[in-house]
């Protein structure tokens, strides 16, 4: 147990952590590598495969069995690559995406994953923090618990110094410190079984596409198979050929690799999107990057260093700019300063705060003399109705006697004191001056309070308040963001941004940021407005000012009633409604609530402007590559299947059997899994509009553009067969040539692929290092299918020769030109 305010020391937890474990419930899915294995076998094509080498057993054909199998097993290997790659990713993400605690140890604050928390450890509790581990509270400031998880009681719990307080509840008010008793299995969560994992999602409009288009494809390659197995048993006498060109064709037109491609792209697409210091909570929400075009944003921490300088003093009389470097202060600029220090957090977490009590620490070096005697009482937290807040501070051993400091906006904290028509004149032309300036304000008051019953004021308003003046403090904006706010512009976003601060202090910021100033709504317009007249404003505006929690979601409803795509930031435990309403809700990693992290689908790990942005691209490129993807692989599987069926209806011999079938797979597996999911950007990439979300990824565009492509490759490809027949050249050289020149056409529309818009020439620039190997490993491979004269005869191949090398090289030209046209066709369709 931690003995004293330092903690624990890294010897400790080291130590805790053997003995006792992680602080987590055990998982119940679990992903084993022969549990990945029999998911792998299981699967349709592998199925398929087996069947093939039975028949290959059954007709005497034993060497042939063994190269299927041989190719099998190669294909289950990039299989569980594959997928293993992707479960690294992901598993890299768990410590970022788990709950967050704060704790003390070596006597410095530290936010850790809440698994690492120990039996021991000093927990910090905030406001919106969800509770680590059971622990006992030591010191409690008016803590309020929402414990309903556990006992399914939905009224808010007050907790005082000495009870106990439970994993996964959660803190909605005041703040507290409490040392762990119980982690894991031993906390009353789990005593009584919860479940910490994630509820199963619905499936994404993607991935429900994908699932429609393979029970198609599959119905199809079924009804095709079967047709060919009765040809081939009641025309030609010859079921068990039937049998393999049935499977053949299955095999050709089953699209297994939609599900890999969507697996893939998704899991290392959450992982790029971390290397942009933003954690995705839900991987389909990369969908919906691409189609954002409003994103709104908080000024301070996101398009500001979140770095409070105190930069000036107003009291009732002057103005004290602190912008030149220390002053010395009088009595009443002290006054206001160490009373804005009192309404403050004894340890603070917030920015402004923290300023306040540096900047009192440098100018008043007495201050910890003069209020050694206060004793924090009560706290009147911030509220969704009235922005201010107060502390009551007791200031001699008799209980009766109390001051009270608040701070807040300046208007509500003006509302409290008796000001007369010419002290808030003076006061509105200290706002505007200090605002200009692009500072942000806070009003700060006293009062006395002497008490004479158990209870306390029911609200803040209940005290007498005397006017001490305006601190301002500065914000610098981040120098990154001009630029990202034009990238957001240059690709149809529309910036707007959000801020409880004064009119003309966004305003300088909005200005700074090149976000559009010409017209700027207040909260207080907001709550004046019909939902129709604020659809209809919200067009035309970007800043909004004064804005409370709940006005966000009034915000985000009338965007979206305006059929606009939101993104909305949001670090508070009252902007969680408007980060679920949103199509896309963000919450603030270093200074968010758990309640707006569990509510958002991206979370900002480094609250910076400029990594939403980030990530807007890198989800566009994500979507980009998919497609390109999906493109090649049905284009791909068109001469395949092509290659199985039309012999049949010329009476010719077949050309593919299911171990040539095999071997384009393992080209076409992991070209769709790796080559594109590692494809640079197009250049036009953050030039575009935003992709309309009823856009499906199999819209007609893209399925057309495959179609064609892969019919010209057909056409190549089954021509050269069925022409060398006709000409009476031998079948294994007609197989060898034509399989050349389908392999061949096959590498060139990987590259051709990898680019919907640029030609050849200037993809073979881009580099892509997994194509390289792609390509060399093919070309290797199937050099050694020719050579290699067990294998030779497998495939039933024949030795190359010049003319068949030329048969191969103009096939593949042919093929090359077939799909540049087509390309630069729909290129200049689209442009029209």
């Amino acid at each position: 147990m931690a003995s004293n305010h330092l903690g624990l020391n890294s010897t400790e937890v080291k130590k805790l952590q053997e003995l006792h474990g992680f602080n987590e419930l055990p998982s119940g899915d679990r992903h084993t590598f022969l549990r990945s294995l029999f998911k792998v076998l299981t699967e349709p094509m592998f199925g398929l495969l087996l069947i093939a080498g039975g028949i290959y057993l059954v007709i005497g054909s034993v060497e042939d069995a063994l190269i299927l199998l041989g190719f099998i097993a190669i294909s289950i290997t990039i299989t569980l690559y594959q997928q293993r790659k992707s479960e690294k990713a992901i598993d890299a993400l768990k410590d970022l995406s788990s709950p967050r605690a704060l704790v003390i140890r070596n006597g410095i604050k530290q936010r850790i994953a809440g698994r690492e928390v120990v039996v021991g450890d000093l927990l910090i509790l905030e406001e919106g923090s969800r509770i680590a581990a059971d622990a006992r509270l030591l010191e409690a400031h008016d803590l309020l618990v929402d414990e309903s998880l556990l006992t399914g009681e939905s009224v808010p719990v007050d907790k005082l110094n000495g009870q106990l307080i439970y994993s996964g509840c959660l803190v909605l008010r005041g703040g507290a410190t409490a040392v762990v008793e119980a982690i894991g299995l031993q906390t009353e969560l789990g005593k009584i079984g919860k479940s910490l994992g994630e509820i199963e999602e619905a499936e994404s409009p993607l991935q429900q596409d994908i699932a429609t288009l393979i029970k198609q494809y599959a119905i199809y390659g079924l009804v095709l198979s079967i047709i060919v197995f009765l040809i081939y048993g009641l025309l030609y006498k010859n079921w068990l050929q039937g049998a393999l060109s049935g499977i053949s064709l299955t095999m050709a037109l089953l699209p297994e690799e939609f599900t890999v491609i969507l697996t893939v792209f998704m899991a290392l697409g959450v992982w790029r999107i971390s290397r942009q210091q933003v954690l995705t909570r839900h991987a389909p929400v990369i969908e919906t990057l691409g189609s954002i075009n409003t994103l709104c944003v908080d000024k301070t921490g996101t398009l500001t260093i979140n770095k409070m300088t105190l930069q000036g003093l107003a009291t009732p009389h002057e103005i004290l700019d602190l912008g030149d470097g220390m002053q010395t202060l009088n009595f009443a600029q002290t006054q206001l300063l160490s009373y804005a220090v009192l309404a403050s957090e004894i340890e603070p977490f917030d920015p402004m705060e923290k300023a306040f009590h540096e900047s009192l620490s440098s100018l008043h070096k007495n201050h910890q003399a003069d209020y050694a005697n206060h004793v924090l009482a009560h706290e009147y937290p911030l509220s969704p109705d009235f922005p201010a807040m107060a502390h009551l501070w007791r200031t001699t051993d008799s209980s009766l006697d109390y001051v009270v400091a608040i701070k807040g906006s300046p208007e509500a904290v003006m509302s409290l004191c008796k000001l007369n028509n010419q002290e808030k004149a003076s006061i509105e032309e200290q706002i505007n001056a200090m605002a200009s300036g692009g500072m942000r304000l806070l009003g700060v008051g006293r009062a006395n309070y002497r008490k004479n019953t158990d209870s306390w004021p029911s609200t803040i308003h209940e005290f007498e308040y005397e006017w001490l003046g305006l601190v301002g403090l500065k914000d610098p904006l981040r120098s990154e963001v001009p630029s990202a706010v034009k990238q957001c512009q240059d690709a149809g976003i529309r910036v707007i941004m959000i801020t409880g601060d004064h009119a003309v202090t966004a305003q300088a910021i909005a200005r700074q940021a090149g976000i559009k100033t010409h017209r700027v709504l207040s909260g207080q317009e907001i709550n004046q407005l019909s939902n129709e007249d604020l659809r209809d404003i919200v067009q035309d505006v970007s800043v909004f000012v004064r804005i409370k929690p709940e006005q966000k979601l009034r915000l985000v409803k009338a965007l979206q009633e305006n059929n606009e795509i939101v993104a909305m930031t949001g670090d508070g435990i009252n902007d969680a409604p408007a980060l679920k309403a949103a199509h896309v809700g963000i919450a603030m990693g270093q200074r968010g609530t758990d309640v707006a992290r569990e509510a958002s689908s991206l979370v900002l790990l480094n609250d910076d402007f400029s990594s939403i942005v980030n990530a807007i691209r890198q989800g566009r490129q994500i979507y980009d590559n998919l497609q390109k993807a999906i493109i090649y692989v049905i284009a791909v599987h068109i001469p395949i299947a092509g290659a199985v069926f039309i012999p049949l209806i010329f009476g010719a011999p077949p050309m593919l059997s299911p171990i040539h079938i095999l071997f384009l797979e393992m080209i076409i597996d992991p070209t769709c899994a790796i080559v594109f999911e590692m494809e640079s950007p197009e250049m036009n990439l953050m030039h575009r509009p935003p992709r309309d979300p009823k856009q499906k990824i199999f819209a007609l565009n893209n399925v057309s553009l495959a179609i064609i492509q892969g019919i010209g490759l057909m056409a190549i490809t089954v021509g050269l067969y069925l022409a060398l027949l006709y000409l009476s050249y031998p079948q294994n050289f007609a197989i060898t040539t034509s399989f050349g020149s389908l392999v061949l056409g096959n590498l060139l529309l990987i590259i051709i692929s990898r680019s919907k818009r640029e030609h050849i020439i200037t993809i073979l620039k881009k580099s892509n290092p997994s194509q390289k190997w792609i390509i060399g490993v093919t070309s290797i491979s199937f050099m050694g299918l020719i050579f290699i004269p067990f294998l030779r005869e497998r495939f039933d191949f024949s030795v190359i020769d010049a003319k068949g090398a030329t048969l191969i090289l103009a096939a593949g030209f042919a093929s090359l030109l077939w799909c540049e046209l087509t390309k630069f066709g729909f290129k200049k369709y689209q442009a029209i």
